[in-house]
C-alpha cells in the first residue's frame, strides 16, 4: 500500500475505540462536545467492534462517525482511526473516558501552536466518579503492578512524578518534558493522549506500517522526538467498570498478551526500544518473590492514597507474579494458550 496524504479538513480528530459501550459513551462524547472549540473543526470516530447495544444511537446523537473494526481490539481500532482522520491533530480516548476540563481541546491546540517541535501532550491524570469502589481506585492509580513497577506509574497525577523523574519547564497550562539520554519513556499511551497526525504517520510509513504502531503511539513518537507537553489541570474520568473478577482477568490478559502475541502490543514492543526496560522488568520476579519489598510498597500506597484498599497492591502483585510464571512454563513447553478476540475477555 503506497502512502496516502490525506488532507486535513478538521483541526482535532477524536478518536475513540468502542464495543458494546452504551454504559459509559454518551458521558464521554458529551464531553467533548461541551468543549469550548469550534465543534465544527472536531471530528469524532468511533471505531467499533461489533456493537450489538445502543452504541451506534449514541453515536449519531453525537455527529460521530463509525468505523467497523472487524480485529475488535481497541490497538486495531486505533490503528483504523489514526490512517482515516482527517484532523490536524489526533486525540485516542476509550469510550469510559470524558473530559472534565471543558478548555482542554482549546489548551492543548494553544500549547502545539506555540511549540511546534512538541509532537505529544498527554493528559494531568485520572479521577474516579463520587463512590467508585477500590478496584477502579486501584486500577486508576496503578494501572497494573508489573506496569507500576517498571514505570513508577502515578495515574492520578501524573506531573508529581514526572518533576521528579524527567527535565522540566513550566509552559503555563502545561509541564515541558525532555527525555534526552533516558533509557525509560513514561507509559502514555492512554487517557487523552494528542499527537500530531502528519508526523505520527510519517513515522508509521517510514518505519513499515508497523501494525502496533498506534497503541505504542506515544512512545513511537517520542524515540524520534525526545520531548512532550503534559497539560496542567485537565485531568480525564475513567470510568473503568471493575470489579475483582474483570481486574484479574484484565491482569492475566495481559500477562499472556506480552508473552504470546506475536504483532507486539504493549509492553513487549516498548522494551524493543527501550532499554532500560528490559532491564527493570528483570528486577521484577526478585521483587516479587522477596515479599517483604511488595508488602512494604503496598503500605506506602495505602498510606500516601489514605485508601485501605491499596493494601490489596500485594496480593495483585503476587497474582501477576504467578501469571507471569505459570506462563513461561507453558510458553517454554510449547503449550498451546488461546488468546482472547476483545480485550482482557480471553479464555482460560
Amino acid at each position: 500500500m503506497k502512502k496516502q496524504r490525506i488532507e486535513n479538513v478538521y483541526s482535532i480528530s477524536i478518536i475513540m475505540p468502542t464495543f458494546n459501550s452504551e454504559k459509559t459513551l454518551e458521558d464521554s462524547l458529551k464531553s467533548i462536545r461541551e468543549q469550548e472549540f469550534d465543534q465544527t473543526q472536531i471530528e469524532i470516530l468511533l471505531v467499533d467492534g461489533g456493537s450489538t447495544d445502543r452504541t451506534a444511537k449514541i453515536a449519531q446523537k453525537y455527529d460521530a462517525v463509525m468505523i467497523h473494526n472487524a480485529r475488535k481490539l481497541p490497538e486495531f481500532a486505533k490503528q483504523q482511526g489514526l490512517l482515516a482522520a482527517k484532523g490536524r491533530y489526533g486525540i485516542f480516548i476509550d469510550s469510559d473516558e470524558s473530559f472534565i476540563n471543558m478548555n482542554s481541546l482549546k489548551n492543548r491546540v494553544s500549547i502545539m501552536e506555540s511549540y511546534p517541535f512538541v509532537k505529544n501532550i498527554v493528559s494531568t491524570g485520572q479521577v474516579c466518579k463520587q463512590g467508585e469502589n477500590g478496584v477502579v481506585r486501584y486500577a486508576n492509580f496503578i494501572g497494573d503492578p508489573f506496569s507500576n513497577f517498571v514505570y513508577r506509574y502515578n495515574g492520578y497525577n501524573r506531573i508529581e512524578d514526572l518533576t521528579r523523574q524527567y527535565k522540566h519547564k513550566d509552559v503555563g497550562n502545561g509541564i515541558l518534558l525532555s527525555f534526552q539520554g533516558c533509557t525509560v519513556l513514561p507509559l502514555f499511551d492512554a487517557l487523552g493522549n494528542m499527537f500530531e497526525i502528519e508526523t505520527a504517520r510519517a513515522i508509521y510509513y517510514r518505519d513499515g506500517k508497523n501494525k502496533s504502531f498506534a497503541a505504542n503511539i506515544f512512545s513511537n513518537m517520542v524515540q524520534q522526538t525526545m520531548c512532550a507537553v503534559v497539560m496542567k489541570e485537565d485531568f480525564i474520568c475513567h470510568r473503568a467498570g471493575l470489579d475483582k473478577k474483570t481486574y484479574l482477568s484484565k491482569l492475566k490478559w495481559r500477562v499472556k498478551n506480552n508473552l504470546f502475541q506475536t504483532e507486539g502490543v504493549g509492553f513487549a514492543q516498548r522494551s524493543k526500544k527501550e532499554s532500560g526496560l528490559r532491564k527493570r522488568k528483570l528486577f521484577f520476579i526478585p521483587y516479587c518473590g522477596l515479599v517483604v519489598p511488595v508488602v512494604l510498597e503496598a503500605v506506602k500506597l495505602t498510606i500516601k492514597n489514605r485508601d485501605l484498599y491499596f493494601l490489596n497492591h500485594f496480593w495483585y502483585t503476587q497474582y501477576t507474579f504467578l501469571m507471569i510464571v505459570w506462563y513461561v512454563v507453558l510458553k517454554i513447553f510449547h503449550y498451546p494458550v488461546k488468546m482472547g478476540k476483545t480485550y482482557g475477555k480471553d479464555k482460560p
